[in-house]
């Protein structure tokens, strides 16, 4: 009976141990590999804003193509119906007939709006190299970009009194596009205008879920990169 009580007990103990682990605050802020951005026309990041709530006042339109330039931090947008291979391949084509100088690279998400025959084909058309990152943070310029888009519509609906957005979306973007961004300390639109004259070609989580897993996964292939990264075995856990 001793026995059973001491075994029970560090039963007990080691829950708590491992309990306590999962719900280890999550460190957000640490190092990562970075983007490297090898010139103006090298890399722009691409996703969908949903705004599918709204498709009544807004003749049926539900997503937002956008697009920005990582280097110069210029944003292009384009609405859809609806988020099909065609329809974003379409929006795309768009984007990169206004931008005139054609990037070398393109970074999205990993969704089949992007990944698909259509799409390929286009990046294939203007040799576009595509990927995408294995990351949580995925393309996180466009991401920022997004969260400071949908702040000002907000706003927008906020002072409007409704939520229609077709209308003012290109206004929202030209004054994006004409603000200093924190980070060049330049107007997006600044750079595309100093190219022309000389002719030159980026965690609200709920505190009560766990931060960490005990999923056991098995590693592939180590990259000693900086940081060191490390390729899953088709990210599968070999047992939780």
């Amino acid at each position: 009976m001793k026995h059973l009580k001491k075994f029970n007990k560090y039963a007990t103990s080691v829950k708590e141990d491992i309990v306590n682990e999962l719900h280890k605050p999550a460190r957000i802020n640490f190092k990562r590999r970075r983007t490297v951005i090898k010139g103006l026309n090298d890399l722009i990041q691409a996703d969908l804003i949903d705004l599918i709530s709204y498709s009544k006042e807004n003749n049926g339109y539900k997503y937002v193509l956008i697009v920005i330039n990582c280097f110069s931090k210029f944003v292009w947008t384009e609405p859809l119906i609806n988020k099909s291979a065609q329809e974003v391949a379409n929006a795309m084509n768009k984007i990169l007939q206004r931008s005139k100088k054609i990037p070398k690279n393109v970074q999205t998400d990993m969704g089949k709006e992007f990944y698909n025959t259509n799409f390929n084909k286009l990046m294939k058309k203007y040799k576009i190299n595509h990927y995408s990152v294995c990351s949580t943070k995925k393309a996180s310029i466009v991401e920022r970009s997004i969260r400071t888009i949908k702040k000002m519509l907000w706003r927008a609906f906020g002072l409007g009194g409704e939520y229609k957005w077709i209308h003012i979306l290109n206004d929202i973007v030209d004054k994006y596009n004409n603000t200093v961004h924190s980070t060049t300390r330049m107007k997006p639109i600044k750079w595309v205008t100093m190219l022309e004259l000389a002719n030159i070609e980026k965690l609200s989580k709920k505190g009560y879920t766990p931060n960490w897993s005990s999923e056991i996964f098995l590693i592939r292939k180590i990259k000693l990169s900086n940081p060191t990264t490390y390729l899953l075995h088709d990210e599968v856990p070999l047992y939780s």
